[in-house]
């Protein structure tokens, strides 16, 4: 027999331990969750089985809290629980990043075959994850998952409610905006099938000054406030409503750490699912401590129904006008973000739950939203208190306005706007057409176009009701347009382009 070289040797060595599957270790045990695989083991069970036996299918999709046990884990094991009954042969498990800033998805290091927790070492679903290598928006940083805990504190109820299932942990980055959740959803739905469960590991509301977020601190029934706002945007959950969840969140500003996960949930259910969802809890850390100066809502929701083949959604026909009562509803959307925005309140989960967003609604389409004083408020400060707004019809109109209203709240010409005011105030909203370019200023009617000014890399808008409300001519109009485009009064008159646009204007003060 020949016997190897000794560099050969080292060599082979590399290779073998450069191919050996390493596990990431518990970051959080003995914090987060107990650290003794015993106490570990029976603290779970015991909150799996305080839960009343579900009646129906086992869920397919959970949404659960992920802080210390002795805070969340009864509302994790009311809602883990739903899963008892399924074979399950994989969890894919997202989570949030507490820890690294990125955009979309963060899959665990090549090298990694297995998670581990005080129960043993879950391994690794080497075949689906190379599956989901193949997506871009899955390229995040490996290191995340290093100290996060928002999937580790998930595991422990995973494993002992099925000890044989492989996991896909994706840790999601704040900077992952609704497009990129929708095509994280997109790929995981390859590997999503009847022995897959898929787990959203979120907090909601982190109220108190620790966490830069507090509007309603000093209110008695603080606790009450905050389960209430809790259930209106679990209910958004529930609902598979992934544009109404989005829109809550952002417009209320409300601290949901897991708003990224439980978004690419949603746009999997929206896609590649039949069924339906429920609330099973809402709660807060206060009630279990009794303390309120630094306070977290935890909720549970579930799913049952099945997975199927990804499917879009069908191409939306173009904008039509809105009608009376749809011109209605649209003035109650605007303010619904105005008011949501200004007390941190579920006003525009509210809107969702109550309205269906569909013909007109779901078009493309520009819009802008206009705050105007009345009465003693108009006479002392001027009738325009704001107005912002998106030109171009590059998403469905619903979209359009909540981003206007949201604008409007911080329109630079003016103080932003109180919570005080709104009672003091009318809104109008301005849908608006396509635009269009025309060859030149003669081109433009008063009245009837709205204009877009451009030139020297500069541009203004003026909305078509604006010169009319003004008693300005179309010269008159465009030196003002100008001027707000920071240009010489006549610089419209030589080298400046123009496109033109028409508006469906609706307004509260009608």
């Amino acid at each position: 027999m020949t016997l190897a070289s000794p560099s050969l040797l080292l060599v082979l060595c590399v290779a073998a331990c450069a191919g050996a599957a390493t596990v990431r270790p518990p970051a959080v045990a003995g914090q987060f969750y107990p650290g003794s695989a015993a106490e570990l083991q029976g603290q779970v069970d015991g909150f799996l089985g305080q839960a009343a036996s579900a009646a129906g299918p086992p869920a397919r999709a959970v949404v659960v809290p992920h802080a210390g046990y002795a805070y969340s884990g009864p509302t994790a094991g009311r809602t883990f629980a739903s899963l008892k009954g399924k074979t399950i042969r994989r969890f894919i498990v997202l989570g949030p990043s507490h820890h690294e800033a990125f955009a979309g998805g963060a899959l665990p290091a090549a090298g990694i075959g297995a998670f581990s927790t005080p129960l043993g070492e879950i391994p690794l679903d080497v075949q689906a994850l190379q599956k989901l290598r193949g997506c871009p928006d899955l390229a995040g940083p490996a290191s995340a998952h290093g100290p996060e805990h928002s999937l580790e504190v998930e595991l422990p109820f995973l494993q002992r409610l099925a000890p044989d299932a492989l996991l896909v942990p994706v840790v999601l980055g704040y900077g992952s905006d609704r497009d990129a959740c929708h095509r994280i959803a997109r790929c995981l739905s390859q590997v999503v099938d009847d022995g897959t469960v898929v787990v959203a590991s979120s907090d909601f509301t982190h109220h108190g000054r620790a966490f830069g977020f507090a509007p309603f601190a000093g209110d008695k029934d603080l606790g009450m406030k905050l389960v209430e706002l809790g259930r209106k945007t679990a209910e958004r959950v529930a609902a598979v409503d992934t544009r109404g969840f989005w829109y809550q969140v952002k417009t209320s500003e409300d601290t949901v750490c897991g708003m990224r996960p439980i978004q690419v949930l949603l746009e999997l259910l929206e896609h590649a699912f039949d069924g339906k969802g429920r609330v099973v809890d809402v709660t807060t850390s206060g009630h279990v401590v009794g303390g309120w100066d630094r306070v977290v809502t935890y909720a549970g929701v579930t799913f049952d129904g099945s997975f199927r083949t990804w499917r879009e959604s069908p191409p939306v026909k173009m904008a039509a006008l809105l009608t009376k009562e749809q011109g209605r509803d649209i003035l109650e959307l605007a303010r619904a973000a105005l008011h949501c925005h200004l007390a941190h309140d579920g006003a525009v989960a509210e809107w969702f739950a109550n309205h269906s967003v569909e013909g007109p609604f779901e078009a493309p389409a520009g819009a802008f939203v206009t705050v105007d004083n009345r009465g003693e408020r108009a006479e002392r400060f001027g009738k325009l208190r704001a107005c912002m707004g998106v030109i171009e019809a590059r998403q469905p109109l619903v979209d359009a306005e909540l981003d206007a209203a949201f604008s409007a709240l911080h329109d630079p010409r003016f103080p932003e706007l109180a919570h005080s005011e709104l009672e003091e105030v009318d809104l109008e909203v301005s849908v608006l057409s396509p635009t269009h370019q025309v060859s030149g200023p003669e081109e433009v009617v008063v009245g009837r176009d709205g204009v877009v000014l451009h030139k020297s890399g500069r541009s203004a808008v003026f909305l078509p009701q604006v010169a009319p409300e003004q008693g300005w001519d179309r010269d008159t109009m465009l030196t003002h347009l100008a001027r707000k485009a920071g240009l010489p009064s006549d610089a419209w008159r030589s080298g400046a382009s123009f496109e033109v646009f028409t508006a469906q204007v609706v307004s509260e003060a009608d």
